[in-house]
């Protein structure tokens, strides 16, 4: 178990006193610490420009490589990213567009600082100042193709026993409605089939690097797990989901605490040593640690200078792990109307009438096997009266998601969190 230095303030936290914030596996930091009348806060950027999308370990992405997904994401991020004009590379391939809008979404081929911006930069502060100097874009994004791949997974031939079901109802006869009539049951051997499906797997990240400064402004990791499917649909899900969380970002703030609030600052987190080798999901840890105090207590004042309030928390994150389980392959029954027979028949009276016979049967419904995956964590918790240095709050939390380990972690800080504003909360008069 190592400590998350500082909350990570040196490696992707806050800067100027202003929480960063956290959708998803999302985490966006808004000022940088920066001060200058020239800078303009991630939220803010008006402008940014799309790179081509980066292979696995290829240094820098090429426009001509991945073509159809860099033309995903570039329609996912233009339509969904509210008040932002984003910018992207001229594609070869394409055929000239003579809307007059083409110089406000492309640089286009024929521009000098198509293959200037293109090339490899040594650093990513020289890389910022070209973009910023050929384009006037605030920001620009990096997207990642960490691993791609895809699995056959084969749910085997398994035998197993279903009870089975055989009657008839009468409807409208000259007794009336009758039901279960001829019932009849039995236990039978089925077999369920060997059935195979693809798994189609990718991992990507995104980096939104500010212009300015030439630092992350916003990252994201996805790893995308789904049957049945192909890359081009997986690389679109990612992309909506990447862009639905980055559009969410821009509404998110802090609940609204009273003047007397009491004030709550944060201490380190330990994390474990697996999550350490991942700079993208400690910037996810950090941040659903902090954003979500914000977002839940509503009678607690949110301090995000470290070390910083009249209560502090503190602890450590002691599971933090993805993967998968095997769902073995089942059968399962239900009732099935298979035929109708309609028969007429004479009352005392001699007067006609018509019934029906309703025939019901025992079907049944292969399910084969698959497996799920998960992200779980778990956290030991503190809350701390930074005055007399009473703990007066503690709690061991877990959570798992099937989607993203975020979802999963604040699920826990939210719980902890409501605990905390029922602890010291106040009311607004």
């Amino acid at each position: 178990m190592a400590l998350l230095s500082g909350l990570i303030l040196g490696a992707a936290l806050w800067g100027n006193g202003t929480p960063a914030s956290a959708h998803g596996n999302v985490w966006m930091d808004e000022h940088q610490g920066v001060a200058d009348k020239d800078f303009v806060a991630a939220k803010d950027y008006r402008k940014i420009l799309l790179f081509p999308i980066r292979y696995k370990d290829e240094p820098d992405g090429k426009v001509d490589a991945f073509s159809a997904y860099n033309e995903i994401l570039y329609k996912r991020a233009s339509k969904r990213i509210r008040k932002t004009n984003v910018l992207r590379f001229e594609d070869p391939g394409d055929a000239k567009q003579a809307d007059q809008s083409r110089e406000q979404r492309y640089i286009l081929r024929d521009d000098p600082g198509y293959q200037k911006l293109l090339q490899h930069f040594p650093t990513e502060q020289e890389r910022a100042k070209a973009v910023y100097d050929s384009t006037g874009a605030q920001g620009y994004l990096l997207p990642h193709i960490r691993w791609d791949g895809v699995r056959v997974d084969t749910s085997p031939t398994t035998w197993t026993r279903v009870r089975m079901e055989s009657y008839y109802n009468i409807v409208n006869g000259p007794k009336g409605n009758q039901s279960g009539l001829g019932y009849q049951a039995w236990i039978a051997n089925h077999q369920i089939p060997a059935r195979s499906r693809t798994l189609q797997m990718v991992d990507m990240d995104f980096t939104l690097v500010d212009a300015y400064t030439g630092k992350a402004s916003m990252t994201l990791v996805d790893y995308y797990r789904v049957y049945d499917v192909d890359e081009t649909h997986a690389i679109d899900q990612i992309a909506k989901n990447f862009t639905g969380d980055w559009n969410r970002l821009k509404g998110d703030h802090d609940n609204k605490a009273p003047a007397n609030a009491p004030t709550l600052g944060f201490q380190a987190l330990s994390l474990p040593e697996n999550a350490l080798r991942d700079a993208f999901l400690v910037r996810t840890i950090g941040y659903a640690y902090t954003d979500e105090a914000g977002d839940t207590l509503k009678g607690v004042r949110v301090r995000y200078t470290p070390g910083d309030g009249d209560y502090l928390v503190r602890g450590s994150v002691t599971a933090c792990n993805r993967g998968q389980t095997w769902h073995r392959p089942y059968a399962t029954t239900y009732r099935e109307n298979y035929k109708n027979q309609k028969f007429k028949w004479v009352d005392d009276q001699g007067n006609e009438h018509e019934g029906q016979y309703r025939y019901y049967r025992t079907r049944i419904s292969d399910h084969f096997g698959y497996y799920s995956f998960w992200y779980r964590v778990a956290a030991h918790l503190e809350l701390v009266n930074a005055h007399t240095g009473e703990v007066v709050l503690t709690r061991d939390v877990s959570a798992e998601d099937p989607d993203r380990y975020a979802n999963a972690l604040r699920s826990i800080f939210h719980d902890f969190y409501k605990d905390v504003d029922r602890a010291i909360g106040v009311k607004a008069d």
